[in-house]
């Protein structure tokens, strides 16, 4: 169990969270909702890492691999699909299952294009796939659809869901439609944070 006890987050004036406490059991999806400016991605980022809590303190991740899909892309713009994904690959296994996760995302025929001719949501799946090939215990998502049309986000709901079996998912999204698709349990912070 990953657990978030009373946090407190401000930035200046502004506070984000006030004695906020969340749990996020052990290989189980959970979807953040919530409306632009709530607070999803900062939750992400202390849960990363990336920033602290003012008060409270997270536990539960000690020892736990972690692998992320930014609202950015963050993929390396001169390099190919090829490149983007092997430097993250260390092993000749994995670059195996790189090639059937780009089958599964319909990337195969992209692989040695460079990253900045491929469309956004071309480049969102490549991003995808990078987040699925690391080893990891707990992957988060942030907006990861974001761009794609709706056949293709089922293709890559189903293949993350595939990929991260019994794992523990956190996607952060504004569509009520993912949260249904990807099945989990539905946080709308919205709600939870008057």
């Amino acid at each position: 169990m990953i657990e978030m006890k009373h946090i407190t987050k401000t930035y200046g004036d502004l506070t984000v969270f006030s004695d906020f406490s969340l749990e996020i059991p052990e290989g189980e999806v959970l979807c953040l909702m919530g409306k632009s400016g709530r607070g999803k991605t900062t939750l992400l980022r202390m849960l990363m890492g990336l920033e602290q809590p003012d008060v409270g303190c997270i536990t539960g991740l000690e020892g736990k691999k972690i692998s992320v899909v930014f609202q950015e892309d963050r993929l390396l713009p001169g390099f190919t699909v090829r490149q983007n994904l092997y430097s993250v690959c260390e092993s000749a296994l994995q670059q195996e299952h790189m090639m059937r996760i780009l089958t599964g995302l319909g990337l195969e025929e992209w692989i040695d294009r460079e990253v900045a001719v491929l469309s956004g949501g071309m480049q969102r799946r490549v991003a995808i796939c990078r987040a699925l090939l690391v080893s990891y215990d707990f992957l988060i998502l942030d907006e990861p659809f974001r761009g794609l049309d709706d056949k293709t986000r089922e293709i890559a709901i189903k293949l993350v869901l595939e990929e991260a079996k019994g794992r523990t998912i956190l996607l952060s999204t504004h569509d009520a439609e993912e949260g249904k698709l990807m099945g989990g349990k539905i946080l709308n912070l919205d709600a939870y944070l008057t």
